[in-house]
């Protein structure tokens, strides 16, 4: 009788201890949390994968672009040599060490345009887990080719400065990229031509154009002598007279007589305030060591052996430099086989970098010393910046590690046309980006 009872104790005990877990709620949120927990932990997996296929779409967009730049203005080609260049330059930008294996490229060319794809797979980090092991990812990227004919005129600092920090050096690999790209622009020989102005205090124009008229020999400048006097410090004021024999001259030139120093007015053998002085060795424009103008061509060939033959050496006047840049890109100037303005078919583009501040110009030479920072140049090179972006000309300007922030960035034609380089290793990807900007290729997709 005593185990009869017992047992029905347990028997109770254990059916109320049933009753009471079924009926107990704390219990119920554990397991509805475990229950919940697995797809917020998909939804942030799914996050992450989204996100690095995000990356790679933007990757290859990228590569994309620089591969239907590349082929978009060669001529000449067959399909199958547009397609084995256009995957070459894929690769060379998105190579196979990226995440996702790229698949082979497609390439359709017409005569305005290039439109291009490319697909790739990606391995799931996160998604795998609920059986979704790769990721499809598609990116497509189309350039246009404009009509627009264009006109471009690079004016380079090469005075002594430029010699350090590699600057020199990286402005002409630079220069060399930007060439590229434009050469590759040109849907015809000659669409796209360009000037190269290399300045110190002067500019070059070869020395065998020493008989042109537009020349002169002869020229003034201003002095002034200040004597220290226990009652203080007198000045006198006059002028003194330079005269440069045209044997053994090596090409140089300096400013023109004021206002035509910051002008275009054609030069006439009547006018003796309209010729361009002959300069020659003097300490400060470094015995004119440096290279020649290249006025317009397509000779890209000519164009790259200039860059390269570029040298270091001198004080710097901007001025000149921008007045010779606007010389190249004028219709009817020394030197110039510009075409006449016509904004709807043909732009023209003035590049400018130098690296420090004006230390010399003519109409200074006995107050600027040549390495001290000269107010009355920089009121010159502000007068030819407005002239020259007034004449329809886009300016672009770069100051590299020092020289007039102010004065450059408001020489430029605005925003998005200036840059302040800090390292000399930015110029490359700046020049390809300004080059990419004004060739008669665009990103239109």
């Amino acid at each position: 009788m005593r185990n009869e009872t017992s047992t029905s104790t347990r028997r109770g005990q254990r059916t109320s201890f049933l009753r009471h877990f079924m009926s107990d709620a704390h219990g119920s949120y554990a397991i509805l949390f475990a229950l919940s927990i697995i797809p917020v932990l998909i939804a942030i997996g799914a996050a992450i994968d989204i996100s690095r296929a995000y990356v790679v779409k933007q990757r290859m967009t990228k590569a994309l672009d620089a591969a239907g730049l590349a082929v978009a203005g060669m001529t000449g080609l067959t399909n199958a040599q547009i397609q084995t260049t256009a995957q070459n330059f894929f690769n060379a930008n998105y190579p196979s060490t990226k995440i996702g294996v790229p698949g082979t490229l497609t390439v359709t060319s017409t005569t305005s345009k290039v439109m291009l794809s490319a697909s790739a797979s990606m391995p799931t980090a996160i998604m795998s887990i609920v059986g979704i092991d790769t990721m499809s990812i598609a990116a497509n990227s189309e350039i246009t080719k404009l009509g627009k004919k264009l006109e471009v005129a690079l004016v380079f600092d090469n005075t002594g400065s430029m010699a350090q920090s590699s600057k020199l050096s990286s402005l002409q690999t630079a220069a060399k990229s930007f060439l590229t790209v434009l050469q590759n622009s040109a849907p015809n020989a000659g669409d796209v031509k360009v000037a190269i102005v290399p300045f110190t205090t002067d500019v070059n124009v070869g020395s065998t154009n020493s008989s042109a008229t537009w020349l002169k020999w002869s020229w003034t400048y201003p002095t002034y002598t200040c004597t220290k006097t226990w009652s203080g410090t007198t000045c006198s004021y006059g002028t003194a007279t330079k005269t440069v024999s045209k044997t053994g001259w090596k090409g140089c030139v300096t400013d023109r007589d004021q206002s035509n120093d910051v002008s275009i007015t054609p030069p006439s053998t009547g006018t003796s305030s309209t010729l361009y002085p002959a300069d020659d060795a003097n300490s400060k424009n470094n015995y004119c060591s440096l290279q020649s103008l290249m006025p317009l061509t397509y000779d890209w060939t000519a164009l790259t052996s200039k860059v390269n033959a570029m040298t270091a050496g001198g004080s710097t006047n901007t001025t000149i430099g921008l007045v010779w840049g606007w010389t190249m890109l004028t219709q009817g100037m020394p030197l110039s086989s510009a075409a006449a303005p016509d904004p709807k078919k043909l732009n023209k583009v003035l590049v400018f970098l130098t690296d420090g501040d004006n230390t010399y110009y003519r109409d200074g030479m006995d107050t600027c010393d040549g390495f001290n920072p000269c107010p009355g140049a920089d009121t010159r090179t502000a007068l030819v910046c407005s002239a020259i972006k007034n004449a329809g000309i886009l300016v672009y300007t770069i100051r590299t590690l020092d020289g007039n922030a102010t004065l450059l960035s408001n020489c430029s034609s605005g925003a998005g046309y200036y840059y302040d380089v800090s390292s000399a290793s930015q110029l490359d990807s700046i020049f390809t980006a300004i080059a990419t900007s004004i060739s008669n290729l665009r990103i239109s997709q």
